[in-house]
């Protein structure tokens, strides 16, 4: 693993992704935790307006990640993609800071925050072609690299801007930190981004619909809808978390910031491990181990009489996710193999999925079962979705040799 890591440092393009989306947790785990707080209690939006917003948002940025990643496979242009959508994410988070009201928080939550969004899915593109054109890298230790990059920048903000905001810092501040740190993002890609472009600005030569024909062929939308599914597990345990400290464990919303920093902390080095044993263990063995773990922890996490014996939870909710959320992202890349922006873009609808599966699965279960419950209803579509993709793919576990 540490050979493999020398190699991914001394990447140019691949050290440009781990720093950019670095800085691109920081400043999204700045929002995440203040974003509810300040549209509706702040701003005065409803509670019904609220969750439109974040829906119709969700909606817009998987859409434009799927376009985005279209048209950087047709065109090359990385580079200037990038840079044009970080700097819609400054002014967004500069609408809001110095101009709060309603209609700049739709504005930018709706649109161009989600705009900026793709990015996220482009940087995996970054990674995967670094590993395309470097024989030393490891595409899937590439992936897992970015991956726990940005899970550990979301594990380490909340905590120290929560403790900036108990000592006098006003909430709207997070949207100016924001700002600047994508204003420096933007400088990193302006200036660091590699100036021999002939190996890496590859243009698929297929038009657009032929390009999106062939993201929504059957055979890449069935897996689409199992992986969307058990990543929808780990959606609807960011929903439940709270919900179950809070009523179910008689814990503190204090217990719920530091239980998901936690368990964010314990994904980073696991995510590597991961791709290391994709060596010697295929992507959906990986994610049948991954999912099972996962619904184990939140099935028993769900059932803890109190949140003293719950702490102990971290540890398989951090290996379980650190599995799922960085596995799935090559198995979702490889869906599209020769189409890195494109196969990034199905990450993004991949979460989108999750995101759907979870606020379902919330909303149906919830009328005749708790909180726990429905988690376990959760967990039970997510083991059958990973056991449906390892049988649709052969049932292989292990890599015929190693990769």
């Amino acid at each position: 693993m540490l050979q493999l890591l020398a190699h991914s440092w001394n990447d140019r393009l691949l050290r440009l992704a781990f720093f950019c989306i670095t800085l691109m947790g920081i400043s999204v785990a700045a929002i995440v935790p203040f974003q509810s707080v300040i549209g509706i209690e702040r701003l005065g939006l409803s509670n019904t307006t609220y969750a439109i917003i974040s829906t119709a948002g969700a909606l817009f940025s998987m859409l434009a990640s799927v376009a985005v990643g279209i048209y950087t496979d047709q065109t090359g242009r990385y580079r200037e993609f990038l840079m044009g959508c970080t700097a819609v994410g400054v002014v967004a988070a500069c609408c809001v800071f110095f101009l709060p009201a309603k209609a700049t928080f739709i504005l930018a939550h709706v649109v161009l925050f989600p705009i900026s969004a793709t990015t996220f899915t482009q940087y995996f593109a970054m990674a995967s072609l670094s590993a395309s054109n470097n024989p030393k890298l490891d595409k899937d230790f590439s992936l897992s690299l970015v991956r726990a990059a940005f899970a550990g920048a979301f594990g380490l903000t909340p905590p120290v801007l929560a403790i900036a905001v108990a000592g006098g810092m006003d909430l709207l501040a997070v949207y100016g930190f924001m700002a600047c740190i994508n204003a420096v993002v933007l400088l990193l890609v302006a200036t660091s981004w590699p100036r021999d472009q002939s190996a890496l600005d590859k243009q698929s030569g297929l038009g657009f619909f032929a390009s999106l024909r062939e993201v929504t062929e059957p055979r890449v939308m069935i897996r689409m809808v199992l992986i969307a599914i058990i990543i929808g597990v780990n959606a609807l345990y960011n929903i439940l978390l709270g919900l179950l400290i809070l009523n179910n464990l008689a814990g503190s919303e204090a217990d719920v910031g530091w239980f998901a920093g936690a368990v964010a902390l314990i994904e980073a080095p696991i995510m590597l491990m991961a791709a290391a044993l994709l060596r010697y263990v295929t992507r959906t063995g990986m994610i049948f181990v991954g999912i099972t773990i996962y619904a184990g922890f939140l099935s028993i996490f769900a059932g803890m009489p109190d949140m003293a014996t719950a702490w102990i939870m971290v540890i398989p909710g951090g290996i379980g996710a650190g599995i799922l959320l960085s596995v799935t992202v090559g198995y979702v890349q490889d869906l599209m193999a020769d189409r890195p922006g494109a196969g990034s873009g199905l990450v993004s609808v991949s979460h989108f999925g999750g995101t759907m599966f979870a606020a379902g699965t919330l909303a149906g279960a919830t009328l005749f079962t708790d909180y726990a419950g429905t988690a376990w209803i959760g967990c039970a579509f997510g083991l059958a979705a990973g056991a449906g993709l390892f049988v649709l793919d052969g049932f292989r576990f292990r890599q015929s040799a190693p990769a």
